[in-house]
């Protein structure tokens, strides 16, 4: 596969095209650096010195060399659409227009280096007039209002095959698709998060409903929008719903869908990467109620699930990293692809599509298999409860993510089981140094009564009296057990 990235000077493409390299495993050019380097000269130079149409000339020779490459990200330079013959050749490659209005243009753009521009900056908006139908050929990603990785991932869902493969599932269907979400576009009945429907909008069906995604859209008033969409639809109960999002949107949507006529199907498209190897797995859909997280909520399998790895790569910083969170933590209860995860650490929080769908199929597959042996939570599927138990105290205590909550949480129960000699020291080292590559740490400390409240509410805690609660506990990768422990000596570790 090659990738040509197309648009105006100070558009981005040398800094996506690095990002989407290492994302797509391929190696990067950069036209005019190429150019540069091959005639000795920089590209102010060689203007002056043999004129544009000998830069012209050198171009178009490169891009026929490069279109007999194979495995490229290639930046191409900004009037390399000018030539008739050059248009015609990118429009037979996987070539995407950064498109980005003048204005912005001009606040990136530094004349240094740029030949065109020696009149002064304003010379942007006479030769984005002059190209812009000539970009306007191919297509195209606005990146006006995106933040680097929203770029990426839009570019990479633009290319992506959609090529589908069916996961051995005992729970509910699952399938891992890089471009499946694009398929989203034939559904009716869609509930999306805000910000995917911002960012992936070509492939939406204009009918959606979007609502906000968060915590704080995870109860009933959202619920109800939902509701009043559906009813407003005339959705009957052999009509499919689907959400799209991440875990709030796809446990409301679950809900919605459960409850709603008695129960509709419903199709999930989870587009973070905790939502994919966690909240749309299993069928458990929780609403938070009066401070309290996921104490309403039931078991409800969906009708399929659909993997994407393609729309997590436009997740913030921080946000990605919570999935990989999840995903080790899994790892860590199952045994399974503990020391691959631990290897590959590095390249998945690159985002590498290859080394994240590998660690994705591994995921959902322990996960099916927890959630097969015990759908409704009473056994092994209670492990899933690692670093929960304390991760719901500081979630709402702290205001900080579901994802960054856990990986606390995570840290601080194998601390409080290392002190009590129930965990090797070298074992709770090994998984606070993995959480801390993955995501960093860093506690506050809890207020006494209100993490307290919040404990006795939880629902793995026994009768108020004997103030104990039951919560997992790993000794090793793959050998876990549940151990009962007092509220006021579990409480000691975060506050």
């Amino acid at each position: 596969m090659r990738v040509f990235l197309i648009g105006m000077m100070g558009s981005g493409k040398s800094t996506i095209g690095r990002i989407l390299s290492s994302v797509l495993d391929k190696k990067f050019i950069d036209m005019d650096s190429e150019i540069e380097r091959a005639k000795g000269m920089s590209i102010s130079e060689i203007f002056e010195k043999e004129g544009e149409r000998e830069f012209r000339r050198l171009e178009k020779n490169l891009l026929k060399e490069l279109v007999r490459s194979d495995e490229i990200v290639v930046s191409t330079g900004g009037g390399v659409i000018l030539d008739n013959e050059n248009r015609q050749i990118l429009k037979g490659e996987n070539s995407v227009y950064l498109r980005l209005p003048p204005a912005d243009l001009y606040r990136r753009v530094s004349v240094k280096g740029r030949p065109l521009l020696k009149e002064g900056k304003e010379s942007i908006f006479r030769i984005w007039e002059e190209r812009r139908e000539l970009y306007e050929q191919f297509p195209s990603v606005d990146t006006s209002n995106q933040t680097q990785w929203e770029t990426v991932a839009a570019i990479s869902m633009k290319i992506a095959a959609g090529e589908r493969k069916t996961l051995d599932s005992s729970s509910h269907p699952v399938s891992l698709s890089p471009g499946g979400f694009k398929s989203i576009g034939r559904m009716s009945n869609t509930v999306v998060s805000r910000r995917v429907q911002r960012i992936f909008s070509e492939w939406i069906p204009s009918s959606a409903l979007s609502i906000d995604d968060g915590e704080e859209a995870k109860g009933f008033h959202t619920l109800f929008q939902i509701y009043e969409y559906l009813m407003d639809r005339g959705v009957s109960r052999s009509d499919m719903v689907v959400g799209a999002g991440g875990g709030t949107v796809t446990d409301l949507a679950g809900f919605a869908s459960s409850t709603f006529k008695r129960g509709l199907p419903i199709t999930l498209y989870p587009t973070t990467l905790l939502a994919q190897v966690d909240a749309s797995i299993g069928g458990k859909n929780g609403l938070n109620f009066k401070g309290c997280k996921n104490v309403v909520g039931n078991f409800y399998m969906p009708y399929e699930t659909i993997i994407d790895p393609v729309v997590t790569l436009s997740m913030d910083e921080g946000r990605f990293e919570e999935g990989l969170v999840e995903a080790f933590k899994i790892f860590l209860i199952t045994g399974r692809w503990y020391e691959d995860f631990k290897s590959s650490c590095r390249e998945l929080k690159n985002r590498n599509l290859r080394a994240l769908s590998e660690m994705l199929e591994e995921a959902v597959r322990q996960k099916d298999r927890i959630v097969a042996i015990d759908t409704r939570e009473t056994g092994m599927r209670r492990t899933l409860n690692l670093g929960h138990t304390l991760g719901h105290l500081y979630e709402p205590l702290t205001g900080v993510s579901h994802g960054m909550a856990v990986a606390w949480g995570l840290e601080r129960e194998m601390h409080y089981f290392a002190n009590l000699g129930l965990i090797e020291e070298e074992m709770y080292r090994e998984v606070s140094e993995t959480l801390s590559e993955i995501i960093g740490l860093d506690f506050p400390q809890l207020p006494v009564e209100d993490a307290l409240r919040l404990l006795r509410n939880d629902k793995k805690a026994t009768t108020s009296e004997n103030m104990e609660i039951e919560i997992p506990l790993v000794r090793k990768p793959g050998s876990f057990e549940f151990a009962k422990v007092r509220l006021d000596d579990l409480l000691a570790v975060v506050v």
